[in-house]
């Protein structure tokens, strides 16, 4: 698997409809890209004005290919050559983080650049595997993704932090914002002190307060975002979530059944009815669901959860209004 890194500038006065386009085409166009797994645009001011930064992750450099008209080329942004310049990519080998995260509700991206001493790769990798799993279930980052090149013979790594807000992360960098994290568990495999960026991340909604229990679901059954309330009744992190397929959070004795229920409700469009959810203590969660196909965006299929017995309303399309995922009140987009 790939992970690509890629910057441009910002041409002065196209700001507004870089955002205007991350938030009416990246999401659909993303999910619809073979390959595209995930696929974050952030932005940061500098001395030289507003650079785009667009983190990504693939399935294989083939499909990076045949997605773009050259490697240097902001894909799925094909009217991008009018609102940026100096387009430039770095591709890497992916070796931490598969997550199918889209420009929804992140807030922050944090880039960092770590020269890794030789002969120490494979125990960096598993320390770092374990660091960050603590961390997508114990603080408010998104994603993770590590990925690495051979410079010479040391590795040269960049790892990719997105963060539910600014505060999710200052909770865990306090005052050491600029510092690396894990220093304690990670520095003696460092080759040099790393250099770190931060952006802020381009998203598509803006998040109601209080929204519902939301998952959204690709065709393949893979999450690409969930409402903390969602998190909270499944007991899974945002982030644990996004790592995960609908058939994980069901109970297991069920799982073998969720492919056909699955294509059942493709073909249909729409279903609801009771749900049983397993949490990662083994306990069952029983709630009513409310799902609908290619809701909020074509390829992207969105479910409302509702614990039994409880007061709330399982009106799907005012959930997604709540969620900031579609215009208040307006018709839920399909095929």
């Amino acid at each position: 698997m790939i992970l690509r890194v890629f910057r441009a500038r910002v041409i002065s006065g196209a700001e507004a409809r870089l955002q205007q386009f991350i938030r009416d085409e990246a999401v659909g166009r993303a999910l619809q890209v073979p390959g595209l797994l995930s696929f974050q645009p952030a932005v940061r001011t500098t001395d030289a004005g507003v650079e785009l930064v667009i983190v990504s992750t693939w399935t294989g450099f083939e499909d990076i290919a045949a997605a773009g008209r050259d490697l240097d080329t902001p894909l799925s942004m094909p009217d991008a050559d009018r609102m940026l310049a100096g387009s430039r990519a770095e591709h890497y080998e992916l070796v931490i983080g598969a997550s199918r995260a889209m420009p929804l509700r992140e807030a922050k991206l944090r880039l960092t650049r770590i020269p890794i001493n030789p002969n120490a790769e494979a125990q960096y990798y598993q320390a770092v595997r374990r660091w960050s799993d603590r961390l997508l279930d114990e603080s408010g980052m998104v994603a993770f993704s590590l990925g690495r090149r051979v410079v010479g013979r040391q590795d040269d790594i960049v790892a990719v932090q997105i963060w539910q807000d600014e505060a999710s992360l200052l909770d865990v960098a306090g005052t050491e914002l600029h510092k690396p994290m894990g220093a304690s568990e990670l520095s003696r495999f460092w080759a040099a002190d790393p250099s770190i960026e931060h952006f802020d991340a381009l998203t598509a909604i803006e998040p109601g307060k209080d929204a519902p229990a939301i998952l959204l679901a690709d065709d393949d059954r893979r999450y690409v975002h969930a409402t903390p309330a969602a998190a909270l009744l499944s007991g899974h992190s945002v982030a644990r979530l996004l790592t995960m397929r609908v058939e994980d959070v069901a109970r297991e004795s069920e799982r073998p059944n969720v492919a056909a229920t699955w294509s059942r409700f493709m073909a249909e469009g729409a279903m609801h009815g009771p749900y049983v959810l397993e949490r990662p203590d083994g306990s069952e969660v029983h709630v009513l669901y409310s799902a609908k196909a290619n809701a909020p965006w074509p390829g992207s299929h969105a479910s409302l959860l509702v614990p039994t017995g409880g007061d709330a309303d399982l009106d799907l399309d005012q959930a997604l209004a709540d969620a900031g995922l579609v215009a208040k009140y307006a018709p839920v987009a399909s095929r």
